[in-house]
């Protein structure tokens, strides 16, 4: 089969050989991968727990944008919803041809059916609730007000300011460096191809969005076959650090920010190594896609110093990068967002949100939630088992629909859930359904399941121990320590 015969590609990052570096080049990979990781990685202690410089960033332009009486950020949210509408429109109408001749405008505004009625239900949700028209259930405080007014107005200056730092992160180096040095591991743990290492390394730094979007184009490209996309996308899509921040402090759990997203990264590496291996992942076929054929050949991977190997690729992709293609790569993100993700996440969460909030479907359907969270001991569970399950629709759901009179614990548990579960629908889900990736609806909604029943009963096993440790009193425990060896001696003569 065509699918399976290896080609040579210049980009293959297992057969490159490591050559001389260019100091200009080593320069760009150091300084550019260290401006990455600063902006992305780095806590900074302030008047709350602390934050990360990206954090500061949107925070200060999300200042700037909400003046006194009229926030710029919801007329951008509003804006932004209705040219992805009116471009829609215009791309199946009459197909100019700034539109036809463009790949990027015609891939966003020729869109997938799925998305040109998200697109239209999303513009409708939302010219209701910025004008303040229409039936109450939809434009409520509580629905599509939320929906609009909270998370999608929030949303705004969180991706103006990500968008351009993605770019500073993935394309300097840094994700060639850390999966050539990891790709044993990855192969061993994930049952995944070296490459895939580098992908693994930008979504877990990245978005889950963008993480999608690299892994479909890696599969596309003939660098995975359809089982390895399938794993990587199902499970190491999960939203970045900064967004979890955001998820945390919705929850009101960010002072204990580290060891809860602890937990989720530990949760999501456990569940990567067990559903690769199990059905339905397993059973996926492990061919490329047929016209493509495989470009990747590592065993030719043999030679030389893995770390100068790692150092090699990373200064030559930081050579090759421009300050233009970071300016190319937000702006493609700005496309990517405003005009695909804000209308799927305006009309798959408001239309989750009237369902939970108005019909007793969650209800029913959560009951074997129910029963299972009372068996982990998870605090509430007959008032929030749904929220287990409607994070299908929209990741941030759990953390809105949750009370703020929650248990902590109970916040801490879904909260985390709520990431593991990676896929829903509004986001990672119909990136998923327009790939070429051997997923259809069927099999998202078992893997979702799936990841929801292995991921509990770690999570809160892990939250727990994580309460423990930090309720301790750990300035006592040298005295206690000291009690201990001075009645030691004295039992044992005793005895």
């Amino acid at each position: 089969m065509s699918g399976n015969q290896p080609n040579t590609n210049e980009n293959a990052v297992a057969a490159t050989k490591p050559q001389k570096i260019k100091t200009s080049w080593l320069v760009k990979f150091i300084i550019g991968s260290l401006v990455g990781m600063f902006m992305f990685l780095v806590p900074i202690p302030t008047g709350e727990p602390f934050n990360i410089p990206l954090g500061f960033a949107i925070d200060i332009l999300g200042g700037w944008l909400s003046l006194e009486n009229f926030n710029i950020a919801t007329l951008l949210a509003y804006l932004f919803i209705t040219v992805s509408v009116v471009g829609t429109a215009v791309a199946y109408l009459f197909k100019p041809s700034f539109i036809m001749n463009n790949e990027k405008l015609k891939g966003v505004f020729l869109a997938h059916p799925i998305y040109v009625v998200c697109r239209i239900v999303a513009f409708v949700f939302v010219t209701m609730v910025y004008f303040d028209f229409g039936p109450e259930f939809i434009i409520s405080g509580d629905v599509g007000g939320l929906m609009f007014h909270v998370l999608i107005t929030g949303l705004v200056p969180i991706f103006l300011i990500l968008a351009f730092f993605i770019p500073v992160l993935t394309d300097f180096g840094l994700m060639e460096f850390v999966g050539v040095l990891i790709k044993k591991a990855v192969r061993f743990l994930f049952t995944l191809p070296g490459r895939a290492s580098i992908d693994l390394a930008a979504s877990w730094f990245g978005s889950s969005a963008v993480s999608v979007i690299i892994t479909r184009d890696q599969h596309e490209k003939g660098f995975y076959t359809g089982r390895e996309a399938a794993a990587i996308a199902t499970n190491f899509s999960f939203v970045s650090l900064p967004f979890s921040f955001v998820v945390a402090r919705t929850l009101g759990i960010e002072d204990n920010f580290l060891p809860w997203y602890l937990i989720v990264c530990i949760t999501c590496i456990l569940l990567a190594m067990i559903t690769p291996r199990i059905w339905p992942l397993s059973k996926l076929q492990n061919v490329y896609i047929e016209d493509k054929g495989k470009q990747i050949d590592e065993d030719d991977d043999q030679e030389g110093s893995r770390f100068k190997k790692a150092v090699y690729l990373a200064s030559e992709r930081a050579g090759k990068t421009k300050a233009s293609d970071i300016v190319v790569g937000g702006l493609k993100c700005y496309l990517d967002v405003f005009m695909d993700l804000f209308p799927v996440i305006m009309a798959f969460g408001t239309l989750g949100l009237i369902i939970a909030e108005f019909t007793p479907l969650f209800q029913w359907i959560s009951i074997p939630m129910q029963i299972f969270l009372d068996l982990l001991r998870v605090p509430g569970a007959a008032d929030y088992a749904y929220t287990t399950l409607i994070g299908f629709a929209d990741m941030f759901l759990p953390a809105i629909l949750i009370s703020n009179d929650a248990p902590n614990a109970t916040r801490f548990v879904i909260g985390a859930l709520s990431i593991v579960q990676i896929i829903y629908m509004a986001e990672t889900g119909i990136l998923i359904l327009k790939s070429e990736m051997p997923l259809g609806m069927g099999r998202l909604v078992i893997l979702f399941l799936l990841r929801t029943l292995l991921g509990l009963p770690i999570i809160v096993l892990l939250s727990r121990i994580a309460f423990w440790i930090m309720n301790v009193d750990w300035a006592g425990v040298p005295y206690v320590a000291y009690q201990y060896a001075t009645y030691l001696p004295n039992l044992i003569n005793s005895i």
